[in-house]
């Protein structure tokens, strides 16, 4: 069984003629595009501790719980992610994560409120919640992308 040590919270953003490629520049802008992500649902391991620098080689697996967003002229978008650690460091923590074209200014507080809720109904202590967000419109021709994750290894 593995679990993961450390975390990060990231988030970012990239233009391109090519929506792939605009999804990269967003990776790349968030600090995780030289690795291959693997999607995972929301939970943060227990005993997992933040990270500033990720202490992987270039190429290898990080596991993320993240939410992205592409669109185009004349649309306005957002990523958000919260992470919930608990007092006891022995309990697991939860991720939430979400994007919307709507609703902008509520993107943040509706994760965080996610957050809570799973922490309650797990009957956890929230020690803290920490979050991360990125707005993004798109004026031009191009795509932009955005990035907001929770990544694990």
């Amino acid at each position: 069984m593995y679990l993961p040590k450390h975390y990060k919270i990231v988030s970012g953003s990239g233009e391109s003629k090519f929506p792939l490629a605009a999804f990269d520049k967003a990776l790349r802008n968030a600090g995780i595009g030289d690795f291959n992500l693997v999607k995972v649902s929301s939970i943060l391991p227990a005993q997992c501790m933040y990270s500033e620098e990720i202490t992987l080689t270039p190429g290898s697996i990080i596991y993320a719980a993240y939410a992205s967003i592409t669109i185009t002229k004349g649309e306005n978008g957002q990523t958000a992610v919260a992470v919930a650690t608990s007092k006891n460091r022995d309990e697991n923590g939860v991720i939430f994560e979400t994007s919307t074209k709507e609703n902008l200014e509520d993107c943040e507080m509706l994760v965080e409120n996610m957050c809570n809720e799973a922490m309650e109904e797990r009957s956890r202590k929230v020690e803290k919640i920490e979050k991360s967000s990125q707005r993004i419109f798109a004026t031009s021709e191009m795509f932009v992308s955005a990035i907001s994750a929770v990544v694990m290894w």
